[in-house]
């Protein structure tokens, strides 16, 4: 609190705090993007577009949890090799960085859920825990009795 300096509190790493502080808003701007461009996928008739666009949002899911993961690591890292009681300030700070970066690989790491599956055009669709042959129950008919 004396200097007119500021120092990162990750072991006086500046890399460290400057990696936190660079990948929280490249990924926060790639979510931004992404969510522009799942808000207007229904107007899009390509499908080549649309898988294009799906393997592209897989691929960039796959890297930023490498990226979370290294960042987790090397911050982890920092963190553990700095003097104890060296900053007064910004100690609680380092920790919920470390914090979000181990979150972050969960959340980037989680099953990408599919396109919805829709009923084929030829055969509606039917609720196989409902029985169909029961009269004014909406679906396909049930076999005859």
């Amino acid at each position: 609190t004396d200097s007119s300096q500021l120092h990162c509190v990750l072991n006086s790493n500046n890399t460290a705090c400057s990696f936190s502080v660079g990948a929280g808003l490249l990924a926060f701007l790639c979510c931004l993007a992404f969510l522009v461009l799942d808000a207007h996928e229904g107007r899009i008739a390509s499908t080549r577009f649309k898988s294009a666009f799906q393997l592209l949002d897989f691929i960039l899911a796959v890297l930023w949890t490498a990226v979370w993961f290294v960042g987790f690591c090397f911050l982890a890292n920092q963190w553990q090799h700095s003097p104890p009681k060296h900053f007064l300030l910004g100690s609680s700070s380092a920790k919920v960085a470390v914090t979000f970066a181990f979150f972050s690989i969960l959340i980037w790491a989680r099953p990408q859920p599919g396109p919805p599956a829709l009923p084929s055009p030829s055969r509606p669709a039917a609720c196989p825990s409902l029985p169909t042959d029961i009269p004014g129950l909406p679906g396909p008919p049930g076999p005859p009795k």
